[in-house]
């Protein structure tokens, strides 16, 4: 069974993109929603999952750019069973919102920790050497991180590690693009240093030990029609469909040599 795919349409990025146009896709259009760029009202986000929960499920889901990383969130609502979160980002996401009515691409993770009772650990992969300063003090205890420097000195040893302190089977895997160098995808944000095929390789390191509920994937470049033509938006959409097809074909490969697709998940 082929694995299915929903595309997050915010701004119209993936409809300039034909990574998936092989696959077994949904599209879900979100562009008429506003002020949900960054920030999000947990009211406005919680209409948001309802309003798509009669879309087919899905068990890998493309969220658009890093700003709408919050919906990882949502997918996550619907665990059932004790798991553990991996996410490769260059940023912790795990700073306080502004005010508790909101949510936002910088403290999902941290949300996600306080309120979801499934979620075991969070090990953050390829993020910046000054990551710990972002972690609240009362969360340091459920996350694990692993800085850019550390993966290019003894890689082997820090997927050994990860595997090695897993505390639960069932894993959920989130990546923003912006873990990546420059050259390999192109975001709005600060990049790491990782790259594309050492960041799949962990991905198939954890496809072959352990039982993955599901996947998404963030960071594409904003694109609006003033701006679509622009010589880095071109190149940053070229460099992103690469980087979105390596991804798909990577995964769905693994899933079908599992016989078993990862778990589905509502959109």
């Amino acid at each position: 069974m082929e694995s299915s795919v929903t595309l997050w349409n915010f701004d119209g990025t993936y409809r300039r993109q034909s990574f998936y146009l092989r696959s077994n896709y949904t599209s879900i259009d979100l562009e008429y929603m506003r002020n949900i760029s960054l920030f999000c009202e947990k009211a406005v986000l919680w209409e948001l999952a309802d309003r798509i929960r009669n879309h087919p499920s899905s068990n890998i889901h493309y969220l658009g750019s890093g700003n709408y990383h919050y919906i990882s969130y949502i997918l996550q609502s619907q665990i059932n069973e004790p798991y553990t979160l991996v996410l490769f980002d260059h940023h912790t996401d795990t700073l306080p919102a502004p005010s508790e009515s909101l949510i936002s691409c910088g403290s999902w993770v941290l949300e996600s920790i306080h309120n979801l009772p499934m979620l075991k650990k969070v090990f953050i992969i390829g993020v910046s050497e000054d990551a710990y300063l972002h972690i609240p003090k009362d969360v340091q205890n459920k996350v694990a991180v692993y800085t850019e420097h550390s993966l290019q000195s003894n890689l082997p040893t820090i997927i050994k590690s990860i595997l090695t302190n897993l505390p639960t089977k069932s894993i959920y895997i989130s990546m923003d693009k912006d873990v990546l160098l420059q050259e390999e995808a192109l975001t709005a944000w600060d990049h790491g240093t990782l790259r594309l095929k050492q960041m799949m390789g962990m991905v198939k390191a954890l496809y072959r030990t352990k039982s993955i509920i599901g996947v998404d994937i963030c960071g594409e470049y904003p694109v609006n029609p003033s701006t679509e033509y622009h010589k880095r938006t071109k190149e940053a959409l070229e460099k992103n469909d690469r980087a979105n097809g390596f991804i798909l074909q990577s995964i769905q490969h693994w899933n079908a040599k599992r016989h078993k697709p990862s778990r589905l998940l509502h959109a």
